[in-house]
């Protein structure tokens, strides 16, 4: 928990300076407390834009818009690419009177791109965890993924007392 003591908040930034200096931990942190403490901020402040990708939970719905996020952050020269894939994914092409629809081809190759292509250089830092409107088992199975069997370190934010 986030508190006004500088003890506290030394004892959290030494915490994930030992975490982020781990080669292969295969367990997320969970940094938890009142809305407005300074979780973020102290957060962002221990952890530099070079060693972090920033991930806002709040307002996501689906899993996938969570990979999406999280490729968007670690490919963000890329997002171009997943912006014509979702062009063509919405488009058909139709030759000898046979129309084929590009839409679940494209999607299923994009979305398995997105999952797969991950980049563990970084911390990947999830906020908002109590403002996301995912089920918490499917969106614990999906951090999961990224600590187990991409082998990133994560770092969870969220107000606990307002998860559902």
């Amino acid at each position: 928990m986030i508190t006004d003591d500088k003890q506290t908040n030394e004892h959290l930034r030494s915490y994930i300076n030992y975490y982020t200096g781990l080669k292969n931990p295969r367990y997320a942190v969970l940094v938890k407390g009142e809305w407005g403490v300074g979780k973020t901020h102290l957060i962002k402040n221990i952890l530099k834009d070079d060693q972090k990708f920033y991930v806002s939970l709040f307002g996501l719905t689906t899993i996938q818009e969570v990979h999406s996020a999280v490729f968007v952050k670690m490919y963000p020269n890329r997002s171009r690419l997943k912006k014509i894939l979702n062009w063509f994914g919405s488009s058909s092409m139709k030759a000898n009177d046979v129309t084929l629809a590009l839409g679940p081809l494209v999607g299923n190759i994009a979305n398995a791109l997105i999952k797969e292509k991950v980049d563990n250089s970084k911390t990947i830092v999830f906020d908002d965890l109590e403002r996301c409107s995912i089920n918490l088992e499917d969106l614990f199975g999906a951090i999961n993924k990224y600590v187990e069997h991409h082998g990133c370190k994560v770092i969870v934010i969220a107000h606990d007392d307002k998860l559902n």
